[in-house]
């Protein structure tokens, strides 16, 4: 009983370091602090059944200096079982069936596209432009006093059949 309060314990000291807003001056980039944010946003959310096994996708539509820093910040992680592999995509057309995606500031205007185009899968849609929340993303990135942040609307999560953990609820900056 005492080691698995021990585990609990140690468990939220862990997210709550993790998720702390992250002062960009401590990280070297946004992109760093966004992929260290996206990779545990993965491990707080409960995928369907059908997508715990296999590759965990992230993708990133558009042009974006994630795509290297993600690459290096997953690399040798898992989300439960799975390894993990980051896609880019050029365009809406080139989007495959993935876990989450990201949309880059430059293809913001397509978000209502990219919706349709996985609407048929479970994947966790992340912005990092003002008002994309409102129109189909989950989570949308925001910087605050020099600190990169999210704002979290459960209902766009839910939609593609995610289960959004309290705890990353708790942790947004603005809830819908």
């Amino acid at each position: 009983m005492a080691r698995k309060l021990g585990r609990i314990g140690f468990a939220v000291l862990i997210y709550s370091i993790i998720f702390q807003s992250v002062s960009l001056a401590q990280v070297t980039g946004v992109e760093k602090a966004e992929a260290m944010f996206i990779y545990n946003f993965s491990r707080l959310i409960e995928w369907p059944p059908e997508y715990r096994t296999g590759t965990f996708v992230i993708g990133i539509l558009g042009a974006s200096d994630l795509f290297p820093e993600l690459v290096t910040y997953t690399t040798g992680k898992k989300v439960g079982f799975q390894d993990i592999q980051v896609k880019k995509f050029k365009t809406t057309d080139e989007i495959v069936k993935c876990h989450v995606l990201f949309i880059s500031h430059a293809k913001s205007s397509s978000i209502t596209e990219v919706a349709g185009k996985i609407a048929n899968y479970s994947t966790l849609l992340i912005s990092e432009k003002p008002g994309t929340i409102e129109i189909g993303a989950a989570i949308n990135f925001l910087i605050v006093n020099n600190k990169l942040q999210f704002e979290l609307k459960p209902e766009n999560a839910t939609r593609y059949n995610l289960k959004i953990s309290q705890k990353l609820k708790e942790m947004a900056v603005t809830l819908y």
